[in-house]
């Protein structure tokens, strides 16, 4: 989280709401992964009520930790600085010192701080009530828990507005509610919202001119295809998958490795290709495991996607092998349960979940699975760099590099031969070339096999940490799926397979029979179109989880995918040809009041560009952007992230904190923004650049080539004034200030 969230309307959240915000649920889980645990396993020996309560201080309830013992509180939510509890940890040379065995880990005080900043949630104290004991066999009626199963699509007589399925759902739920719809957005927002959505970028003139100047020659239906043949798309869309997965293309904190791009250019990839996600998922999961389609003997894309699976926000300087162990699977399940299945399984890491019906035994059967793996080197002492993986053989490089020869032998053979004969020898070229042998080089991933300097040394089943203690290890729990949705008499994973079960593992969460899967990647494909999700907490569909406001529509949209061979392109089809996504962001028959939240897409909802956006578009318009797609490219998504590389400017636009989970970007409004937009030389030059493109025009013809080419439409009879009394007042070379001026606008800013 990359904002200060307020601890008085937290409390409140957990007190009188039945829904936790996506927030809320967030800190849960950090609290329950990072605090809860060192609690556990360092202070309850001494203060807790159940054993000793040594200085007067508790510190196994939150009301306990704020009362605090002889020397005071031990924390001041809110106020890090000012926690004594913070201050022990740190092990300051003249103060108390805790625990008094030895000084924690460095990552340690640095979570106690987030934890205190963000609120210090306790959610024993602050939750609503726990589902009562012995009503587990109950909660796989939960909704998310269902099969999917392919609604009629209600049918609206009296309605000419209804283009898809998608619109027939939404009116009726519009007519529940006394709701009509806004009319289409004109032409020129239209596109304009067309090419960012699916982009990231502000339309070309090309699809400005067939769209707004003349749309007889070009329906929105045709420039969607066209857009989502751009390799364009997959770079915004990887964007939207990279928030949810904590990317980092630098990953570790101290023995960091660079690799963590070859998967970012390897989600692109396959999101242009419109990999089924069916796909996407177990090569994410389980891509090491996969055979090689090309006849090579190493599936190099299979080991770069698994690269997800060693991205973790640990600590890889840990010397405690066993407790480091604990946290890289801690953070594998965490990951997948979210991003996949939108489950917090990690929260039943010390004890079973809270809120839904998954067990700490279900939490250590999937915790098998991935400690019979591994994405670090073994063996140091201290600090555990990640493997890095070969993607050929010597037999892989050997024909890669007959590859190249035969390639460079036929580009010089067609430079020396006769134009007449040139046509035959570049079809053999491209044939060649789309044989596209993986050249040599390493990636991060996951291999099978457990650590050699662990008591996980093979593949095999896992034991339940008593309370997460890797150093309690309690019933030996078999390598399966959660039982709520393969039953308590389910064939173990570990009786059908010698390997890890990852990628059994991986068949189940892409499979159609999940109830989850598909539901979970539809609605964040409706979140990013729309602005708001179908179920408003994309990574919860539990019980805490928001209950989706089109359910009907929900699973319309899953049964889609499925059906389309898991097309991800199908479904975006499917809602921006929708009546749905194309209206104004005008409220008709004061809607507005009746729904301020747009629950019921009665209309539009205006969005704010996002960091990547804003970046990409300025140099788009001032000509700066690269075509180039993956390493040597130029827009933000590019950028070296890591936990000592960071962008001020995504930060400062709401891009996630660096090794965080985002499903919900936050939406800030701050004057550090517009003081960005004025000053830094990204947006000067910019300015500067667009300018010289039309310094040989009048001041009328200059106002009005540069807002088209800003805004994509002309401007009005009151803008074009302001314009030219702006622009008469200046000399010509000083036109420039002007572009900068529109350019900080809400007009550019927003999408309608």
């Amino acid at each position: 989280m990359n904002h200060p969230l307020r601890p008085a309307v937290l409390l409140a959240a957990f007190c009188f709401s039945g829904t936790l915000l996506a927030d809320d649920i967030e800190l849960i889980r950090f609290f329950e992964q990072r605090i809860r645990p060192v609690l556990v396993e360092h202070c309850f020996q001494c203060h807790s009520s159940a054993k000793k309560k040594r200085g007067g201080l508790l510190l196994d309830s939150r009301n306990g930790i704020l009362k605090g013992g002889d020397s005071g509180p031990a924390i001041v939510p809110g106020k890090p600085a000012a926690s004594l509890l913070v201050e022990v940890l740190e092990y300051e040379p003249d103060g108390i010192r805790m625990p008094p065995k030895g000084r924690l880990s460095p990552g340690v005080p640095k979570d106690f701080r987030r934890w205190i900043e963000t609120g210090a949630i306790w959610p024993d104290s602050q939750s609503p009530p726990e589902t009562p004991a012995g009503q587990q066999s109950s909660d796989a009626r939960h909704w998310s828990f269902q099969p999917i199963v392919r609604p009629t699509v209600p049918k609206s007589p009296h309605s000419q507005w209804p283009r898809n399925a998608i619109d027939h759902f939404v009116l009726k739920r519009m007519i529940r509610e006394g709701l009509q719809p806004a009319p289409t957005a004109s032409p020129h927002v239209l596109v304009r919202r067309l090419s960012y959505d699916l982009t990231g970028l502000p339309p070309s003139a090309g699809q400005l001119q067939s769209n707004v100047t003349r749309p007889e020659l070009q329906s929105p239906a045709k420039t969607i295809d066209e857009l989502l043949a751009s390799k364009r798309y997959g770079e915004h869309w990887g964007g939207h998958w990279l928030d949810g997965v904590r990317y980092v293309s630098d990953v570790g904190y101290y023995n960091f490795s660079d690799l963590g791009w070859r998967y970012r250019d390897w989600v692109i990839r396959a999101l242009n290709a419109d990999m089924p996600y069916s796909d996407f998922v177990t090569h994410q999961i389980a891509g090491d495991l996969l055979p090689p389609p090309n006849g090579q003997d190493v599936y190099a894309d299979g080991i770069i996607a698994t690269g997800v699976l060693a991205m973790g926000n640990y600590d890889d300087q840990e010397s405690n092998k066993e407790q480091l162990y604990a946290e890289v699977i801690d953070d594998q399940i965490d990951v997948v349960s979210r991003q996949f299945l939108g489950l917090t399984i990690s929260c039943a890491r010390c004890h079973d979940h809270k809120f839904d019906p998954i067990s700490t035994a279900d939490y250590y059967s999937l915790g098998g699975i991935f400690m019979s793996s591994r994405v670090l080197k073994a063996g140091n002492r201290i600090g555990a760099p990640r493997l890095q993986i070969a993607l050929n053989s010597e037999a892989d490089a050997k024909r890669h590099h007959e590859w190249k020869a035969q390639i460079e032998e036929l580009q010089k053979l067609i430079e020396d031969v006769e134009t007449a004969e040139k046509p035959p020898l570049e079809a053999e070229l491209q044939e060649l070339i789309a044989k596209s042998l993986s050249p040599p080089g390493k990636a991060i991933g996951i291999q099978e096999g457990g650590y050699s300097d662990s008591r996980h040394t093979g593949i095999s089943d896992m034991p339940i940490y008593v309370r997460g203690n890797p150093h309690q290890p309690g019933k030996i729990t078999p390598r399966q799926l959660p039982v709520v949705f393969a039953g308590a008499d389910q064939i173990p994973i570990s009786a059908q397979t010698s390997q890890s079960g990852r990628l059994e593992l991986a068949r189940w969460i892409a499979s159609s029979r999940n109830p989850l899967t598909a539901r979970v990647i539809v609605n964040r494909l409706w979140h990013y179109h729309f602005g708001q999700a179908l179920v408003r907490t994309p990574n919860n569909f539990g019980f805490q989880g928001a209950r989706p406001t089109h359910p009907e529509l929900l699973d319309y949209l899953a049964s889609e995918l499925t059906d389309s061979g898991w097309s991800l392109k199908h479904i975006h089809r499917l809602i921006l040809n929708s009546a749905t996504w194309q209206q104004a962001a005008i409220s008709v028959a004061d809607t507005e009041s009746q729904d301020p939240d747009n629950r019921f897409l009665a209309r539009g909802t205006i969005r704010r560009l996002s960091a990547e956006q804003l970046h990409d578009s300025i140099l788009f318009l001032s000509g700066q952007l690269r075509e180039t797609i993956g390493k040597g490219g130029n827009r933000l998504i590019y950028r070296r992230v890591g936990h000592e590389f960071h962008s001020h400017a995504a930060s400062l636009f709401d891009a996630p904190a660096v090794g965080t989970i985002a499903p919900v970007r936050t939406q800030s409004t701050t004057s550090t923004q517009s003081l960005y937009l004025l000053n830094d030389s990204l947006v000067s030059d910019a300015a500067r650049r667009i300018a010289g493109r039309y310094h040989d025009l009048s001041t009328t013809e200059f106002a009005n080539a540069v807002w088209a080419h800003l805004y994509g439409c002309p401007p009005g009879t009151a803008e074009i004034k302001a314009s030219i009394a702006y622009l008469d007042g200046r000399e010509q070379d000083r036109r420039w200030t002007w572009v900068q001026v529109l350019l900080c606008s809400n007009k550019f800013l927003y999408l309608q």
